[in-house]
């Protein structure tokens, strides 16, 4: 599993509990990055980072985005494809 990726999710939760999504923007738009190459819902990933739109979406699209992040590094796959994710050398 990639631990920075599942630390920087364990992370941001801890810091949108405490002081909301717009919290820390740039570790958000890592995971964003990570979601993408990951196959997470592209309507996800952007309501989560879009700061226009409501508060309460962007912490439902984090939920989302970060439990989807969190099965395809868990389970080693790409969402929606059919290929094993191949290891980092």
């Amino acid at each position: 599993m990639n631990t920075t990726t599942t630390d920087t999710i364990e992370y941001l939760g801890n810091e949108i509990a405490e002081h909301g999504i717009s919290a820390d923007p740039t570790s958000l738009h890592l995971l964003a990055h990570a979601a993408r190459d990951l196959g997470v819902n592209e309507v996800l990933v952007d309501v989560m980072v879009d700061d226009r739109e409501p508060a309460n979406a962007r912490v439902r699209a984090f939920a989302r985005v970060s439990t989807s992040v969190s099965f395809a590094l868990r389970d080693g796959y790409v969402l929606g494809a059919e290929r094993e994710l191949a290891p980092a050398c």
